[in-house]
C-alpha cells in the first residue's frame, strides 16, 4: 500500500498549524497556559508572544508539518515497495 505524500504532508501541516493557532489564541485571550506556550514557543526562531507571533508560528508549523509528513510518507513508500 502506497501513501499519498502530498495528502499526508498537508494533513500533518494543517493539524500542527491548527493546534498552535488554537493554543496561541487561547493563551493570548485568556492567559491560560501562557508560560507553557512562551516556553515552548521560545524554541522556535522568530517567535514572539503576540498575535503576529501566532501567525508566524502557525505558518512555520504549516510548512514544517507539510515537509515532515511528506518525508514520512516518502520514506514509508520506499520501504513498502
Amino acid at each position: 500500500m502506497q501513501l499519498n505524500s502530498k495528502a499526508l504532508g498537508l494533513t500533518f501541516g494543517l493539524l500542527a498549524s491548527g493546534a498552535w493557532l488554537l493554543l496561541m489564541a487561547l493563551s493570548l485571550t485568556t492567559g491560560v497556559l501562557d508560560q507553557t506556550v512562551q516556553a515552548v514557543g521560545g524554541l522556535h526562531p522568530g517567535f514572539s508572544y503576540t498575535w503576529n507571533g501566532a501567525i508566524w508560528i502557525t505558518a512555520m508549523h504549516l510548512v514544517g508539518g507539510f515537509v515532515g509528513g511528506w518525508l514520512l510518507a516518502s520514506v514509508y513508500n520506499k520501504f513498502a515497495a
